[in-house]
C-alpha cells in the first residue's frame, strides 16, 4: 500500500470511526429518552437534552470530514458513494438525536404517571425503533445491502402497528387530560420517524453498495367488489399488466372467494391481459393484514360498505365501476383510474 493509499485509508477509518460512535451515542440518547418518558426521571431529561449539544457538534465534525476527504483524495465511484451516503447518514443519526430531546421535553410536560397498558406498549414501540437503528447502522457499517433490503419491511411493521397504539390512546381518552394525549402523539409521531431514518440509513447502505439511489416502492392496492361481477379480477389483471413493478394488486369480494370466470377469461385473452392468480380473496380472510394496503378501492358502493373500519395508514377511494356494462367499457375506465392513481403514487416511476 502507498504512503497515499495508506493515508486515504487512515482518514476514511476516522470517518467511520465517527460516525460509529455518533451513532451509539444518538442511540443512547433515545434509551435516555425512553426512561424518561416511562420513569419520569427529570434529572435525566434534563442531562440527556444537554448531552445534544456534543452530538450536534460531532455530526458537524462527521460533515467537515467527509467534505474534507472528497476534497484531500478525489475519491473514484465506490468511496465517493460511501462518503455521500455517510453524510446522509449523519444527517439522519443527527435528527433521531433530536426526536430524543423532544421526547424528554414532552414528558418534562406529563403531571402523572401514563397507565399502565399504554406504558407497556411505548416501551415496547421504543425497544423495537431502537433495534431497528441499530441494526441499519450495522448494514451500513458491514456493507450488507441484503440485511438492509430486509430491515426496510421490518421498520414498515412497526410503523404499522402504531394503529393499535392510537387505539390503546383513545380507549384511555377520559382518563388523561388534553396535554398528556398531545405529548403521548408527539412521542408516537416522533417514534415513527425513529423508523423512517432507519429505512433512510437502509436506502443509502444500498446506495453505497449496489449504486442504486432509492430501493423503488411498491404500493399494494385491494380492490373491493360485489360477488361474482368480476370487475375487481378485471382491474387487477389490467393493474398486474401495466405497473408490474410499483404496485401489487390483490382482489376481494364480500362474498365467498371466486375462480376467474370463463366469460371473463375470454375478454383477458382477447386484450392480452394476464389471467394468472386472479381468484378473488373472500374479505374475512385478507382482514388481518388489511393495514399492509396503502389505498382501498371499492369498486362497487363505498369502502365503508365492505370495512368496519379504515387502517389508520391506508386511503379509501370509490370509483363505482357499474357492474353491467360490457368489458370492454368497464376495461377503459378501469386503466383510466388506476393510472391516475399509479401516477399519483409512483409520478414517473409508475410505469
Amino acid at each position: 500500500m502507498s504512503h497515499f493509499e495508506e493515508r486515504m485509508d487512515n482518514d476514511l477509518q476516522a470517518i467511520r470511526a465517527g460516525l460509529w460512535q455518533l451513532g451509539e451515542d444518538v442511540e443512547a440518547a433515545l434509551r435516555n429518552a425512553k426512561k424518561v418518558l416511562i420513569l419520569r426521571d427529570a434529572e435525566l431529561a434534563y442531562a440527556t437534552v444537554l448531552a445534544d449539544g456534543p452530538i450536534n457538534r460531532d455530526s458537524r465534525e462527521c460533515d467537515r470530514l467527509c467534505h474534507t476527504f472528497i476534497a484531500r483524495h478525489l475519491p473514484g465511484a465506490g468511496p465517493l458513494r460511501e462518503l455521500a451516503s455517510t453524510s446522509r447518514v449523519n444527517v439522519a443519526l443527527e435528527r433521531v438525536g433530536d426526536y430524543a430531546v423532544t421526547i424528554c421535553r414532552e414528558a418534562l410536560q406529563l403531571k402523572v404517571p401514563l397507565p399502565e397498558a399504554l406504558a407497556n406498549r411505548i416501551d415496547l414501540l421504543f425497544d423495537e425503533s431502537i433495534a431497528i437503528l441499530a441494526e441499519s447502522r450495522k448494514s451500513f457499517r458491514d456493507g450488507n445491502a441484503e440485511a438492509a433490503i430486509a430491515l426496510m419491511q421490518m421498520a414498515k411493521r412497526v410503523e404499522g402497528g402504531m394503529d393499535s397504539l392510537y387505539e390503546t390512546l383513545y380507549a384511555q381518552d377520559e382518563r388523561m387530560d388534553g396535554a398528556t394525549m398531545m405529548a403521548i402523539f408527539v412521542v408516537f409521531s416522533l417514534l415513527k420517524r425513529v423508523a423512517d431514518q432507519a429505512k433512510n440509513i437502509c436506502d443509502q447502505t444500498v446506495y453505497a453498495v449496489k449504486g442504486i439511489a432509492k430501493m423503488p416502492k411498491t404500493y399494494r392496492i385491494l380492490f373491493l367488489d360485489q360477488a361474482a361481477s368480476g370487475v375487481a379480477q378485471l382491474a387487477t389483471a389490467i393493474a398486474r399488466k401495466n405497473y408490474p413493478q410499483s404496485g401489487y394488486f390483490m382482489a376481494s369480494t364480500a362474498g365467498a372467494s371466486e375462480d376467474i370466470s370463463s366469460e371473463l377469461q375470454q375478454f383477458l385473452e382477447q386484450t392480452g391481459l394476464p389471467d394468472e392468480d386472479l381468484k378473488t380473496e373472500q374479505l374475512e380472510v385478507i382482514e388481518y393484514d388489511l393495514g399492509e394496503y396503502t389505498v382501498v378501492v371499492s369498486l362497487n358502493g363505498k369502502v365503508e360498505d365492505y370495512l368496519d373500519k379504515i387502517p389508520f395508514h391506508t386511503s379509501a377511494l370509490n370509483w363505482n365501476v357499474t357492474a353491467g356494462d360490457d368489458r370492454s367499457q368497464q376495461y377503459r375506465l378501469l386503466r383510466d383510474e388506476i393510472q391516475q392513481l399509479m401516477t399519483l403514487l409512483a409520478g414517473s416511476e409508475a410505469g
